[in-house]
């Protein structure tokens, strides 16, 4: 799904907003999002 950019343009003409297209994107292509945190302890 959303292997072309044709398809995403299809998709923004149709009233869908860019971040819903990528969490489309990153749902139906299986992907998954790792976040990494990283704490610095400042004494």
């Amino acid at each position: 799904m959303l292997e072309t950019s044709d398809e995403r343009i299809r998709m923004l003409k149709a009233g869908y907003s860019a971040k819903t297209i990528e969490e489309f994107y990153i749902k139906y292509n299986n992907f998954k999002v790792v976040r990494l945190l990283l704490f610095v302890n400042v004494d």
